[in-house]
């Protein structure tokens, strides 16, 4: 997972933050990118589908999802449906 986690620490990095915020870590939630909404999910989504081939519905992508958990769904795409349930039972 260190080369998926590296891949999309510079997608972020380079889409997400100011230059020089570099302290994102796998812990980091999407709530705390800079001005996270609805608008940053979406362009988080094309961005990981551009870089990972992979369809990830917007339900994931909110601000309590972890980098961690992102990187896990991109490496273990097949997890996705048992998330999507997870997500749903808890709201």
């Amino acid at each position: 997972m260190n080369d998926i986690w590296q891949t999309m620490k510079q997608v972020l990095l380079d889409n997400f933050f100011e230059s020089g915020d570099g302290s994102i870590t796998p812990e980091t939630k999407l709530g705390e990118i800079p001005d996270w909404d609805s608008m940053e999910a979406v362009n988080l989504q094309i961005l990981l589908h551009d870089t990972f081939h992979v369809e990830l519905p917007l339900e994931l992508l909110h601000e309590n999802t972890t980098f961690n958990d992102l990187a896990m769904l991109m490496e273990q795409p097949d997890k996705i449906p048992a998330a999507i349930k997870k997500f749903r039972e808890r709201n």
